[in-house]
This record gives structure tokens, sequence and C-alpha cells, in this order.
């Protein structure tokens, strides 16, 4: 079936959410650090801890899981520290900082540019509350090349579950087979994409590896949006 529209991921595969949360991560530790004698290392480690929690309370597919001034409140909570101002502060320093560092992936305007030309529709689905991935959509100048947005939030479930691309799917009167998903982590983005129906395609360069990317032989991988020959023959076969 032809395929229609290319939705991508956002996280690692818009722009380097790795090194960029390490930044916001360090802002928000460092805040602790001065504020309220909390060794950087030690929160950050807690923090991780706080949001297994939060998972194990609201399930997988919440989307408030994502939600950092959530896990910032019971961190403090935990800890003994009063949550006002202090969550908030946090909140804006991890978010600003991640934003304001952010950049798109290489070759990845050139790509959204040339998907325009040819007619597709490009959507962004992701994980995470709506809010910020609006921001960093924004941050990244690459509002004008989206035709839509949708979150986990409002799907109300995650990925890899197959309902959050079918809902994607349906929401723009498109069947899956209609659609190529684009993403960095192969259990959530290929293969629950897959599952729905869609083409899945790994997006995966030496920087964004991780433990989730390992991928199969019947499923293709790019390394970078440069070569856009070779990404086209694949959405169109």
């Amino acid at each position: 079936m032809k395929k229609r529209a290319v939705i991508f991921d956002l996280d690692n595969t818009l722009y380097n959410f790795d090194r960029t949360h390490a930044l916001g991560l360090d802002a928000a530790a460092a805040y602790c650090s001065e504020q309220l004698q909390m060794e950087p290392a030690y929160m950050k480690r807690r923090l991780a801890q706080v949001m297994d929690e939060l998972v194990d309370e609201m399930g997988w597919k919440a989307a408030a899981t994502h939600n950092r001034l959530i896990r910032f409140q019971r961190l403090l909570q935990e800890e003994g520290f009063p949550i006002f101002p202090h969550a908030g502060r946090m909140y804006d320093l991890y978010w600003n900082t991640l934003i304001d560092a952010s950049v798109p992936e290489k070759g990845l305007i050139d790509f959204l540019e040339e998907l325009k030309k040819r007619g597709y529709l490009i959507l962004c689905g992701t994980n995470m509350t709506a809010t910020i991935q609006y921001r960093k959509i924004e941050k990244l100048g690459l509002g004008k090349y989206f035709d839509d947005m949708i979150a986990s939030e409002e799907a109300c479930t995650e990925k890899p579950d197959p309902e959050f691309f079918r809902f994607i799917a349906g929401k723009h009167h498109l069947q899956p087979e209609e659609c190529v998903f684009i993403g960095d982590n192969f259990s959530l983005d290929v293969m629950g994409s897959a599952s729905a129906g869609m083409q899945g395609i790994l997006y995966q360069t030496p920087e964004l590896a991780c433990e989730h990317c390992n991928v199969g032989p019947e499923y293709p991988k790019i390394t970078d949006y440069t070569d856009q020959t070779y990404i086209f023959s694949l959405i169109e076969g």
C-alpha cells in the first residue's frame, strides 16, 4: 500500500535527548546541592528510583509518569523537603536547560523539506506530556514541517501499545499500512509500530546507540537523515 504519512518519534530521533537530558539533570542537581545540600549523585540516584515508583503506581501506559514536576515533587517529599518553591524551580531549570541545548539531527530539516515536497503528511508520535513536546518542536524550528504532534497524554496510552499507533492513524483517517514510523527505540518504535501494521524504521546513530536498539535483519535502519535516496527507497519501495 502506498505510504501517505511519515511519523517520527521525538526524543533521540529529532534531536539528541541523551546529551541534553544530562545537561538538564545537572542543572536540577546543582540547584538541590546549593539550596538543599543534597549531593548531586545521590539526587540523581533517588530521582531514578522515584521514576520507577511512579511507573509501578500509575502503570507504564500513564503519560504522567514522564512529568518532571511530579517526579521532583515526590523526590522532595520523600527526602523531607518542602515542595514549594523547589519543585517548580527544579522543573524549570531542567526543561529550560534541556530545550535551550537542543538542535535538530544532521540532515533532518532537508529531509523534512523533501517529504513536504513529495506530499507526505508529517506527524510526531511521542511518549510524553504534550506541552513539553510542543516546546521542543518549536525550539528545534520544526513546527512548520509537522502537521500534528500526538503525545501519549492525548492517546491515553504509550508506545509500544498498538493502540497508540492506531490512534494516530485513525485521527488522520489513515490505514496503519499507509504509515511509516521512524524512531530510535527498537522495542517501542519499530516493533510497536509494526505490531499495529505500520512500517517501522530504526533511527540509530553511534551517539544514540542504546540497549533497546538492536534490530533484526527484517527491519531497516538509518544512521542519519542525509542519505535521502536510501531513506526514500525504504519508504517508497
